[in-house]
């Protein structure tokens, strides 16, 4: 998903103020609030919130996204990974508001990712981590099946009006699950984080963290997978390093032509998804130049199908 950049510190106490009020135990897990910064997110307001207890980082949903995400899934799913030392534990986890605090943790260097192509050391450290996932036994819950997920967004989209050349081609994505999945079982589901982007990764001098577990489910490891080396951006070199970290762990690797085939509906969902963000009225600047860059990038990766 498109990385956005933080806002400046602005007059959000209020807001942090608010939300205390409506959740009395905040005062006494985290102390009295004295100062916020907020972060922009799509799906999520967040705030760095100085407190008298310590740093933390408070998630407040936007209302523009309630009911869209399982938040029960949610908290069950970040508990579960939070015990196999994956995400960041919960310090206070509301499913029925979204409201999520967790203790701030040090990043090292610059934010995974946002520098252009992800280092050999983090590559490494994102293999192992979502081999650790993938591998846990963990019983997640919510299923994320891209064919599924394709197809909803495609009919959501199909009578919106001159969306049709943004479209074009992504209708061959959406064919594959037929050649691929023909004949066979399909792959087995494991515990999946569902958006191992940039942003949801924090490198600290000791570990990588995932957060925002807002879309993990019962997946096919292959999507964590290409989603991982799409978004990451990694060359050759990197996305070697990845998934030989991931193996390295005895979590099975997909084959080399399932993953291709899985970046292909990675780039189609997120092409489609920022689509639906324009139908919405959420900024063209931001979401078109977005959708289409994920769709050539879809439509590259039929290319090296054929």
């Amino acid at each position: 998903m498109p990385q956005l950049s933080t806002d400046a510190p602005d007059a959000t106490l209020p807001v942090i103020l608010e939300t205390f009020e409506n959740h009395p135990d905040l005062h006494r897990l985290c102390g009295t609030p004295l100062t916020a910064t907020a972060f922009r997110g799509l799906t999520n307001r967040v705030f760095r919130l100085e407190a008298g207890k310590g740093t933390f980082f408070l998630r407040l949903p936007r209302l523009e996204e309630a009911g869209s995400i399982d938040r029960k899934a949610e908290a069950r799913n970040l508990s579960l990974a939070a015990d196999a030392g994956l995400a960041v534990p919960p310090v206070f986890c509301d499913p029925g508001t979204g409201v999520l605090v967790t203790r701030a943790v040090e990043v090292s260097g610059a934010p995974a990712g946002l520098m252009g192509q992800t280092s050999h050391g983090l590559a490494q450290a994102l293999g192992e981590v979502l081999g650790r996932l993938h591998g846990s036994g963990a019983a997640f819950e919510g299923r994320l099946d891209p064919d599924c997920v394709l197809q909803a967004q495609w009919q959501g989209l199909w009578d919106a009006a001159g969306l049709g050349v943004e479209m074009a081609g992504l209708e061959e994505v959406l064919q594959l699950r037929a050649t691929v999945t023909a004949g066979s079982a399909g792959p087995v589901y494991v515990p999946s984080h569902g958006d191992p982007s940039p942003g949801n990764c924090l490198m600290t001098a000791e570990r990588l963290w995932l957060i925002d577990w807002e879309f993990s489910a019962m997946s096919d490891p292959a999507w964590d997978l290409a989603y991982a080396v799409l978004e990451h951006q990694m060359g050759p070199d990197q996305e070697g390093v990845f998934l030989q970290a991931y193996a390295a762990t005895g979590a099975e690797l997909p084959d080399a032509r399932r993953l291709v085939v899985m970046k292909a509906k990675c780039d189609g969902v997120s092409a489609l998804w920022a689509l639906e963000q324009v139908v919405a009225g959420r900024d063209e600047a931001v979401f078109l130049p977005f959708a289409r860059q994920r769709r050539q990038r879809a439509l590259q990766q039929l290319a090296e199908l054929a």
